[in-house]
C-alpha cells in the first residue's frame, strides 16, 4: 500500500546532497529516476548500485567475502532503511532483504535519514577526520540500531567539501575487536513536523548481535563512493559504514552454505587449501594441444561459447511495454499545481507522468507553457503526451475508418494552433515582457518543428505566405521567423521560390518607395539577404516573370567588387532569358524582331536603350549587323532617321566588340546595291561611320584591292557600282594625310581626279560664302555677280555627292563653332548672326542633309542667340525631331532651350512668347517630357489670355488700325470687345464670328492682307470659348467646302492654322458627312462606302476631299500670305497630323479617292489633284508610313467594300506600287508572287496585299466556306514549298488571317517536326541526311515561333501530349546501348525540342488535361536529367543541357496543380533520392519514412553452418542465435513497413521503469542487458 499527499498539500522537497543523488520513491532498487540514472552507478540488474559499500574488494571470483575470515557484503540500500541489495543477500552477509510497514511518507522520510546515515561515508578532509578522533563507541550506533531511526530527517549540511573526491580515503585507526554494549540512544528530536506512528506489524528483521566484531569497511571507488565520503564532513554527527566479522545469517546464497563434497570432507574455508605450487610453465600442455589441427579451432570454440553464452543471456527478449502517459480529470487547482511542478526542473518527469490532467491540449496547453516559462523540452514532453493520447483517441473512437485522415486532420489542427499562438506573441509588441515571450514563442515552435511535431508542409505555407502579404510594418519579425527555417524553404521548390519572390517584391516597394530613407535600416537587410540567395539559391530566382519585373532592382542588392555574386547574378539571367520565348528563336524569327523593333523609331523618337535592346535579340552578332545594314538601305523604310539610327547603334556595338568595318565589307560583297535610293543611304551611313572613326579606311582600300583595284572609270561614276563608288563619296575632311594619299592613289587609276573634287568643294563654299554674305575675294570676276539665291544653291547642293555635301557641312560647322570660340575667348558673347543667316544655314544643311553638324551648330546657338533665332531652332529640332533623337541631341537642345527660357522671360516678359510657342509644340512630342509640356501649355495659355495681340505675327502690331477699312463696315464694337479681355457668351461670339467670317471670305478673291488681320481676330474670339468655337469653326467649313468661288484650300487654309483658330484635326473632321460628327482632337473612324458616296456627290465639283489630301501632304512655299518660317512650321504640323491621326488620313484618302473617281464618272476630270503625279508619289508616301505604322488597320480601312470598281484598281494600283516600286498601272501580283516577294523588310505591304485579296468578297456569300477552305488549302501548300526553299519570312502575313487558317499551319507545321525527330521505333528516312533534317527542323521551328509570336491564333499555345512522348523516344535513346545515335540527340534533336517546348510553356490554362500533360513532362524531365548526368564525360559535356532541362521542370511545376504533384512524387521518392528532384517536386525526406522490418525465414534443416564452419553446430553457434552473428544461411527477406510514432518518442514515460520500455521496443535491435 502506498499513499500520496493531495496535490494540494505543499510536499515536503527532498534534501538533496551535494553529490547530485536524489531520493527514490519505489521500493525496488533498479528502478530509478531520470536523475538517479544520470548520476548514480548502474543498479544490480543494470550493473548499477545504490549504496555505499566500504569493504575493500575482494579479488577471489569465487568468494564475495572479506578476506579476513568472513565473506562481508556491502550494508545500506537506496530502499529505506533496513533494507538489503541483492548484492548483499548473494554475499550472505545480511540475510533476506525485509520491508519496512507504514505509510509511503514514513518509508520516504525513513528512507531519506537512513540513507543520511549510510551513506555518509568516511570525509576526505583532515580537519574532519581530526575531530572525529578515533571513532569511539560513544560516536557510534550499531548498524542493526538505524532500523528504528527511520523517522529521523535528515540534517542538510552547511559545510562544504574541501577536498576533490578523487583523493584516496585516509584510513582510520582499527578499533577493538570487541566491542563492549553500549547503550542505545534516543533519536534526536525531528526538526520536521511529528509523522503519524505505524501501528502495522512489521516484518522480521534479522538482528546483529550486540558482541559481534565490528570494523571499518573503506568505501569503494566510483562516483558513489566519493559522494558518501562526503557525506562525513557534511555530517559530522553520521557513522561511517562498519561491517561484523564472522556474522553471516543463513540465505542460502552463502558460500558456506553450499554444500559439496570437499565442504562435507574438509570443512568450509574462507581460503581453500593450499594446493601444490605449480613450479612449470603451462606451454608445453598448450603447445601440445596446439599442435593438432583442431586445437585452435577448439580454443576459438570455447571463447567463442563464454562470449555467446554471455550475449544470449543477456538479450532482451521481453515484449515492449511501452504506454503513453494516461491523463487523469483533475482540478482546476490542482491542474494548476500540476503545471508549476511541470515547470520545476527539479521535479521528476516520471513523477509528474502519473497524472497528467485532462483539458491542457492545443493552444491552452501552448499558452500554459508559455505563462508559466514551462522549460522547452519539458513543454516538448507535455505536447507528445498529449498528441499520443489524442491520436490514439482518435485511433479507438473510429473515425474516419482507417484513422489516417483523422490523425492527419489532428496534427493539421495542431499545427494551426501553434500559427496562431506563435503570430499572437510576435506581434504582440505592446505586451509586458515581450522580448521574452517572443523567444519562448520562437524557441518552442522551432523544438515542435525540428521533432516532426508538425505538418511541415502546411507550416511552411504559413511561414510564406505571411511573408507575401507582410505590411512593412510587420516585415522585420516575418524576416527573423522565416530565417530559422531559411534552410528547409529553399530546398523546396514549392516555397523557396515564393519566398525568394516576396523579398524581391518588398524590396522593390521599399526601393521604389519615395520615403524609402525612412526603411533604410529594412532596405539594406533585404539587399543582405537578396544578395546571399543570389550567391547560395540561384535556383529559386528561376521565373521568367518574376526575374524581368525586378531584375534592375534586384541589381543594386549585389556589392559593386564581389566577383562571385555579380557572376551568380549574370547565370541566373542567362537561365531566365532561356526560359523566355525571344531567347529561343530562330534566326529568321530573330531578324523578324530586330526589323519591327528598328521600325519603332520611324513612328516614335529612338529611345537611348534602343542599342541593348536590339543587341539582346540573338547571339549572332554579325547576322544582326547585316539585318541592320538591310533595313538602313531598304527603300520600304522612308526617311533619313533610320540612317542616324543604324549609325548610333553601330557606334555603340562597335564598344562591344563588333566589327563595323566587316560587317559593312561583307554587306558590299554580298549586294550589289542597284537602287538609287539604297546606295545613297548607305554612303550616307559610311560618312558618319567615318566621321566617328569606327569605319577603316585602310581596311577598305585594302578590300578593294584584294577584289582587283579600280580600273573602270564606271566604277566610280554616280550610277556605278555602290562597293567602288562608295570611295568616292567618303569625306576628305574625316581622313588622315596617309588616308587622303591612299585613295586618291586608288581613284586616280579610274580617272576620277580628287583636285577636281577639292577644287569643286571650294568653289562650293566661296558661293556659299557670298550668299550668306560672308567676305569673299571680290578680285575674284565670278564673284563679283549678284549671289545665287539659298534656294537655287540648296537645290544643286542637293544632286551633289556624299564628300561634296560633308565637306560644306564641316565647313558651316567648323566656321560657326571656331567663331564661337573665339568670341567666348574675347569675352564679347556669342557669335553675331542674324535670323536671315540663320535660315539660309539651316536650309543648306538641310539640303545637303547633314543634320549631325546640324546639330552641333544648334547646340552651340543656343547659349548666345536671341529670342527669335531659339524659337527658329526649337522649331528646328521639332520638325527633324526623330532625326535629332536619333543623334542624341533632342533632349539636350531642348534643355539648353527651356534654360534660356526662365532666362529671359524676368527679362523680356512677352517677348519671349515665341520661345515659349515653341517648346509648346516641341515638348510633348519628346517622351519623359509630359508634366513639363503640360506646365507649358498652362504657361502660353495664361500669357495669351493677358496679351492678347498675337505677337509672333509679323503684321499683327498695326492689327487695331488695320481693322478699320476704308468702308469703315467693320463695328467698333468688335474691336472694344475683343480689347476688353472680358468674358465673352455665347451669342455675342456666334454674331463676331459670323461678321468675322463674311468679311474674310469678302478678302478671298484679292491678295489682301486683312485675311490675316481677320484670321487674328479669329484666333482672338477662340481664346474666350475654345469649345464652342470650335463647333462655329467646322460650321463655316462645312459650309466653305461646297462654295464653288473660293480659293483652293492650300491658299486660304494654312494662314488660318499658321494664326491659330483653325487646326489640322478640325480640318480632318470637315470629311464627315455632317457637322458635329467629329469634335476637335476626337478619332473618327473611317466613313463607310455608302456615306463617302454621299459626301463627294456634294464636294467633288470643288475638289475638297483631294485639296484637303494635298494640304497635308504637300510642302507649302511662301507667298504673299505666309512667309517663310510660317511654311516652316506648317510643315511641322502637317508631319505631325501624318503620325497623330492615322485613321482619319486613311478616310481621307478613300474619301479622296472616291471623290477622284466619282469626277471621272461624271466627265468632270479637269483639273482633277490626283492627276498630278507629285501628288500621287506624295501620296504613296503617305500610305507607306501609314502601313509601317498600322497595317492591319491600313488594310482594313482600304479594304471597305465600295460601289465604284475604278476606287478598288486604284487601291489595288497602289499596294502593288508599294510591294515593287517599279509597276505600273497595268501590273498584276498573283497570290504565289506575293508569297515570293516577302521577306522582313516587305512584310507590312505584302500583308496588306494579301488581306485586300482575301477580303474580294463578303462573308455572306454562298462561297465563303469553299473559299476559306481553298485559302487554308492554298497556304498549306505555300508553306511547304516557301519552307523546302527555305524562305520563312512569309509567316509574319499570318496575323492578317483568320485565327482558324492560323491554327491549322501551325498545327501543320508542328506535326511535321515532330515527325522529324528520331525515335528507337521510327528510323530516320533514308532519302534525307542528317543536315537535310536538322535544317527542314529549324524552318519549321521558325514557322511555329512566328506563328506563337504573332498571335493570330486568338489565344496561347500550350503543351500537348504528342511533345511528351517525343521526350520520352529521346530519353530511350539515351538510355539504349547505341552509342552512336546518341551525339545528334544530344547536340541537335534535343536542343531543338527544348526550344519548340519553351514556346508552349509560356502560359498554362488550369483544366486537368493541361496539368495531367506537364505531369507527364516534369517525369520524363526527371529521367532525362538522370540520364544526362550518366552520360556526362569529359568529351560529352551535359551539364548545361541538364541545367536547361531542370530549369524548364521548374517552369513546369509552378503553380501545378496539388494533386498532379502529389502523384510526381509518389512516383519518383522511392526511385531516386537526387536532391534536384526533391528540389522540383518540394518533398523532404522524411528519417523515419523509409523504416522496414526485415522478416526472414528461418534455414531449412541440416543447412546450417556446418559448411562455413567447418564442423557440426547444433543450434546455432554453441546454442546462440545465428542471426547474432550475421552468419545465418541466406534466406528470402520480407520486409514490412515500421511506423515510426514520432509522437510516442517520449522519455520517462511511466512512473515504474521496465526492462523494454522504451519507445521502440528494444527487441528490434537485438538490444542485450548490460554485465
Amino acid at each position: 500500500m502506498t499513499s500520496r499527499p493531495p496535490l494540494s498539500v505543499p510536499q515536503r522537497q527532498p534534501q538533496r546532497k551535494p553529490s547530485g543523488s536524489s531520493l527514490s520513491q519505489r521500493p525496488a532498487a533498479h528502478q530509478r529516476t531520470l536523475s538517479q540514472q544520470q548520476y548514480l552507478p548502474p543498479s544490480p540488474i543494470r550493473k548499477e548500485t545504490t549504496f555505499h559499500d566500504f569493504a575493500p574488494p575482494d579479488t577471489n571470483p569465487g568468494n564475495t567475502g572479506n578476506p579476513g575470515g568472513g565473506s562481508g557484503g556491502g550494508s545500506g540500500s537506496g530502499s529505506g532503511a533496513g533494507s538489503f541489495s541483492s548484492d548483499g543477500a548473494q554475499g550472505g552477509r545480511f540475510g533476506p532483504q525485509r520491508s519496512r510497514g507504514g505509510s509511503r511518507l514514513k518509508l520516504e522520510l525513513s528512507h531519506d535519514s537512513t540513507s543520511s546515515f549510510i551513506q555518509a561515508g568516511i570525509s576526505e578532509s583532515p580537519n574532519t577526520i581530526e575531530s572525529s578522533k578515533s571513532f569511539t563507541s560513544s560516536r557510534a550506533l550499531p548498524l542493526a540500531d538505524l532500523s528504528d531511526l527511520g523517522d529521523i530527517s535528515p540534517h542538510v549540511s552547511m559545510q562544504a567539501h574541501t577536498v576533490d573526491a578523487d583523493v584516496p580515503l585516509p584510513m582510520p585507526q582499527r578499533r577493538q575487536r570487541v566491542t563492549p554494549n553500549m547503550p542505545r540512544r534516543d533519536p534526536p528530536p525531528s526538526t520536521s513536523n511529528s509523522v503519524r506512528r505505524d501501528t502495522r506489524p512489521k516484518p522480521y528483521m534479522v538482528e546483529v548481535p550486540p558482541a559481534a566484531p565490528r570494523y571499518s569497511a573503506p568505501s569503494k571507488s566510483g562516483p558513489q563512493g566519493r559522494a558518501g565520503s562526503g557525506g562525513i564532513a557534511g555530517n559530522p554527527g553520521s557513522l561511517p559504514t562498519a561491517g561484523y566479522a564472522d556474522f553471516f545469517p543463513w540465505t542460502g546464497q552463502h558460500p558456506e552454505d553450499q554444500f559439496s563434497e570437499n565442504v562435507v570432507r574438509m570443512g568450509y574455508f574462507d581460503k581453500p587449501p593450499t594446493t601444490q605450487t605449480e613450479t612449470q610453465s603451462a606451454k608445453t600442455v598448450l603447445f601440445a594441444a596446439l599442435r593438432h589441427k583442431s586445437g585452435v579451432a577448439a580454443i576459438s570454440t570455447v571463447f567463442t561459447s563464454m562470449l555467446g553464452q554471455r550475449r544470449h543471456g543477456g538479450q532482451i527478449t521481453t515484449p515492449s511495454t511501452f504506454k503513453p502517459p494516461p491523463r487523469v480529470t483533475l482540478t482546476d487547482t490542482k491542474r494548476e499545481m500540476w503545471m508549476k511542478d511541470l515547470a520545476n526542473p527539479a521535479i521528476s518527469l516520471r513523477r509528474l507522468s502519473r497524472t497528467i490532467p485532462h483539458g491542457i491540449r492545443g493552444r491552452i496547453l501552448l499558452d500554459q507553457c508559455l505563462n508559466k516559462n514551462v522549460p522547452t523540452d519539458r513543454a516538448v514532453w507535455l505536447s507528445k503526451c498529449v498528441g499520443a493520447n489524442e491520436i490514439r483517441a482518435y485511433k479507438r473512437k473510429g473515425v474516419n475508418g482507417m484513422m489516417l485522415g483523422g490523425e492527419a486532420k489532428w496534427i493539421r489542427e495542431w499545427t494551426v494552433f501553434v500559427e496562431q499562438f506563435l503570430e499572437s506573441v510576435v506581434f504582440a509588441f505592446a505586451e509586458d515582457d515581450w522580448k521574452s515571450k517572443l523567444n519562448y514563442a520562437i524557441r518552442l515552435a522551432t523544438h515542435l518543428y525540428a521533432e516532426n511535431l508538425l505538418e511541415r508542409e502546411h507550416y511552411m505555407e504559413w511561414l510564406v505566405t505571411g511573408l507575401e502579404n507582410s505590411h512593412q510594418s510587420k516585415l522585420p519579425m516575418w524576416t527573423i521567423i522565416t530565417q530559422i527555417y531559411w534552410k528547409d524553404l529553399l530546398r523546396l521548390r514549392k516555397f523557396g521560390r515564393r519566398l525568394v519572390t516576396a523579398l524581391v517584391s518588398h524590396h522593390h516597394v521599399i526601393y521604389t518607395h519615395p520615403d524609402k530613407d525612412v526603411f533604410t535600416p529594412l532596405l539594406c537587410k533585404l539587399s543582405q539577404l537578396l544578395s546571399n540567395l543570389v550567391l547560395h539559391s540561384p535556383n529559386n530566382f528561376v521565373s521568367p516573370g518574376v526575374w524581368s519585373k525586378y531584375r534592375d532592382t534586384l541589381k543594386t542588392c549585389l556589392p559593386a567588387g564581389d566577383v562571385a555574386r555579380q557572376n551568380s547574378f549574370t547565370a541566373i539571367s542567362h537561365r531566365n532569358d532561356q526560359l523566355v520565348a525571344s531567347a529561343n528563336r530562330s534566326q529568321p524569327a530573330a531578324r523578324h524582331i530586330l526589323v519591327k523593333t528598328l521600325d519603332g523609331t520611324l513612328q516614335t523618337p529612338m529611345p537611348d536603350e534602343l542599342s541593348t535592346q536590339c543587341w539582346s535579340i540573338s547571339k549572332d552578332k554579325a547576322a544582326l549587323a547585316k539585318a541592320l545594314l538591310e533595313w538602313c538601305t531598304s527603300l520600304y523604310r522612308p526617311g533619313l532617321a533610320k540612317v542616324f539610327v543604324a549609325s548610333r547603334i553601330l557606334k555603340q556595338w562597335s564598344t562591344l566588340g563588333v566589327d563595323t568595318t566587316t560587317a559593312i565589307l561583307d554587306f558590299l560583297d554580298v549586294d550589289a546595291f542597284e537602287e538609287k535610293g539604297r546606295r545613297h543611304a548607305l554612303y550616307h551611313l559610311v560618312c558618319e561611320l567615318v566621321r566617328s572613326g569606327i569605319f577603316s579606311v585602310s581596311r577598305y582600300v585594302q578590300w578593294l584591292m584584294g577584289r582587283g583595284g579600280l580600273t573602270n572609270p564606271e566604277d566610280v561614276l554616280p550610277d556605278g557600282p555602290g562597293s567602288a563608288r562608295l570611295l568616292a563619296e567618303l569625306p576628305a575632311h574625316a581622313l588622315t594625310h596617309s588616308q587622303k594619299a591612299l585613295r586618291g592613289g586608288m581613284l586616280r587609276r579610274a580617272s576620277f581626279s580628287v583636285d577636281e573634287e577639292a577644287r569643286d568643294a571650294e568653289l562650293a563654299i566661296q558661293f556659299l560664302k557670298q550668299s550668306l554674305r560672308l567676305p569673299v575675294d571680290l578680285t575674284n570676276p565670278m564673284f563679283q555677280r549678284k549671289p545665287a539665291s539659298i534656294n537655287k544653291l540648296s537645290k544643286r547642293i542637293g544632286i551633289s555627292s556624299r564628300a561634296l555635301k560633308a565637306e560644306i557641312g564641316y565647313w558651316l560647322r567648323t566656321s560657326l563653332t571656331f567663331n564661337t570660340e573665339q568670341k567666348q575667348k574675347s569675352g564679347s558673347g556669342g557669335p553675331e548672326i542674324s535670323c536671315a543667316m540663320f535660315h539660309d544655314i539651316r536650309t543648306v544643311l538641310e539640303a545637303a542633309e547633314d543634320f549631325s553638324m546640324l546639330a552641333d551648330i544648334l547646340r552651340s546657338l543656343t547659349s548666345y542667340s536671341n529670342v527669335e533665332i531659339l524659337a527658329a531652332i526649337a522649331d528646328t529640332v521639332n520638325r527633324h525631331l526623330f532625326i535629332m533623337a536619333a543623334l542624341g541631341a533632342s533632349k539636350h537642345i531642348f534643355g539648353n532651350l527651356h534654360r534660356r527660357l526662365v532666362a529671359l522671360v524676368p527679362e523680356q516678359g512677352i517677348g519671349a512668347r515665341p520661345l515659349l510657342a515653341s517648346l509648346v509644340g516641341l515638348a510633348p512630342r519628346i517622351p519623359g517630357l509630359e508634366q513639363l509640356a503640360a506646365q507649358l501649355r498652362r504657361d502660353l495659355a495664361l500669357s495669351d489670355r493677358h496679351n492678347p495681340v498675337d505677337a509672333c505675327s509679323p503684321v499683327s502690331d498695326n492689327m487695331a488700325a488695320r481693322i478699320q477699312d476704308d468702308d469703315g463696315d467693320l463695328p467698333e464694337e468688335i474691336e472694344k470687345l475683343l480689347t476688353s479681355g472680358t468674358s465673352l457668351d455665347r451669342h455675342t461670339m456666334d454674331r463676331l464670328f459670323q461678321t468675322v467670317s463674311q468679311r474674310l471670305q469678302m478678302c478671298w478673291a484679292k491678295p489682301d492682307e486683312k485675311q490675316r488681320v481677320y484670321g487674328a481676330l479669329l484666333n482672338r474670339l477662340r481664346i474666350f470659348d475654345t469649345q464652342h468655337f470650335d463647333l462655329l469653326m467646322d460650321k463655316w467649313l462645312f459650309h466653305a467646302r461646297t462654295l464653288g468661288d473660293r480659293p483652293s484650300i492650300l491658299r486660304i487654309f494654312p494662314l488660318l492654322v499658321c494664326v491659330g483658330c483653325l487646326t489640322m484635326s478640325t480640318i480632318l473632321g470637315t470629311t464627315s458627312d455632317s457637322p458635329g460628327a467629329r469634335t476637335a482632337g476626337v478619332s473618327r473612324p473611317p466613313a463607310p462606302s455608302t456615306t463617302g458616296s454621299l459626301v463627294v456627290q456634294k464636294t467633288y465639283p470643288t475638289r475638297y476631299m483631294q485639296e484637303v489630301l494635298q494640304l497635308f501632304t504637300t510642302p507649302i512655299l511662301p507667298n504673299d500670305l505666309l512667309a517663310p518660317e510660317e511654311c516652316y512650321r506648317f510643315s511641322i504640323l502637317q508631319d505631325q497630323a501624318q503620325r497623330e491621326n492615322p485613321k482619319e488620313l486613311l478616310g481621307l484618302i478613300r474619301l479622296a479617292l472616291t471623290e477622284y473617281s466619282y469626277a471621272r464618272s461624271q466627265n468632270d476630270s479637269e483639273g482633277l489633284p490626283l492627276d498630278d503625279p507629285d501628288t500621287q508619289a506624295r501620296l504613296l508616301e503617305l500610305v507607306k508610313l501609314l502601313v509601317l505604322k498600322d497595317a492591319t488597320g491600313v488594310a482594313r480601312a482600304l479594304a471597305v467594300k465600295s460601289p465604284d470598281a475604278h476606287v478598288g484598281s486604284w487601291i489595288d494600283y497602289m499596294t502593288t506600287k508599294l510591294l515593287i516600286p517599279t509597276a505600273d498601272g497595268q501590273t498584276h501580283v498573283t497570290f504565289d508572287q506575293v508569297l515570293e516577294l516577302t521577306n522582313e523588310f516587305t512584310l507590312p505591304f505584302c500583308q496588306v496585299k494579301l488581306q485586300l485579296s482575301l477580303a474580294s468578297n463578303e462573308q455572306s456569300s454562298p462561297e465563303y466556306a469553299d473559299r476559306q477552305q481553298s485559302h487554308v488549302e492554298l497556304f498549306a501548300n505555300a508553306m511547304d514549298k516557301a519552307i523546302d526553299a527555305r524562305n520563312i519570312s512569309w509567316t509574319g502575313m499570318l496575323s492578317c488571317l483568320s485565327p482558324e487558317i492560323t491554327h491549322h499551319l501551325k498545327s501543320r507545321a508542328q506535326s511535321r517536326f515532330l515527325d522529324l525527330l528520331p525515335s528507337i521505333r521510327n528510323p530516320s528516312p533514308i532519302d534525307r541526311t542528317l543536315d537535310q533534317s536538322l535544317q527542314m527542323a529549324e524552318n519549321l521551328l521558325s514557322v511555329i515561333d512566328a506563328i506563337i509570336r504573332g498571335g493570330s491564333m486568338g489565344r496561347q499555345p500550350q503543351l500537348v501530349p504528342a511533345m511528351v512522348d517525343k521526350f520520352a523516344d529521346l530519353w530511350e535513346i539515351l538510355a539504349s546501348p547505341d552509342s552512336e545515335a546518341k551525339p545528334p540527340v544530344l547536340n541537335h534533336w534535343l536542343p531543338l525540342l527544348l526550344n519548340l517546348t519553351t514556346l508552349h510553356a509560356q502560359t498554362f490554362d488550369t483544366s486537368k488535361p493541361s496539368n495531367e500533360v506537364r505531369a507527364k513532362a516534369l517525369i520524363v524531365c526527371a529521367g532525362l536529367i538522370q540520364e544526362l548526368d550518366t552520360l556526362h564525360t569529359p568529351s560529352m559535356d551535359t551539364i548545361a543541357l541538364s541545367s536547361r532541362i531542370f530549369d524548364l521542370a521548374c517552369l513546369f511545376v509552378d503553380n501545378l496543380a496539388e494533386e498532379m504533384r502529389v502523384m510526381c512524387v509518389l512516383a519518383l521518392r522511392n526511385t531516386t533520392s537526387d536532391p534536384r528532384l526533391r528540389y522540383i517536386f518540394s518533398f523532404l525526406a522524411n528519417p523515419s519514412e523509409n523504416l522496414m522490418l526485415s522478416h526472414k525465414d528461418k534455414p531449412p534443416t541440416g543447412a546450417g553452418l556446418h559448411s562455413r564452419i567447418g564442423g557440426p553446430m547444433q543450434g546455432g553457434l554453441l546454442g546462440t542465435p545465428p542471426s547474432l552473428w550475421g552468419l545465418d544461411c541466406p534466406a528470402s527477406e520480407r520486409l514490412s513497413v515500421f511506423n515510426f510514432r514520432r509522437w510516442e518518442i517520449l522519455s520517462e514515460p511511466t512512473p515504474n521503469v521496465g526492462e523494454n520500455d522504451t519507445a521502440v521496443s528494444l527487441s528490434l535491435f537485438e538490444a542485450r542487458k548490460g554485465s
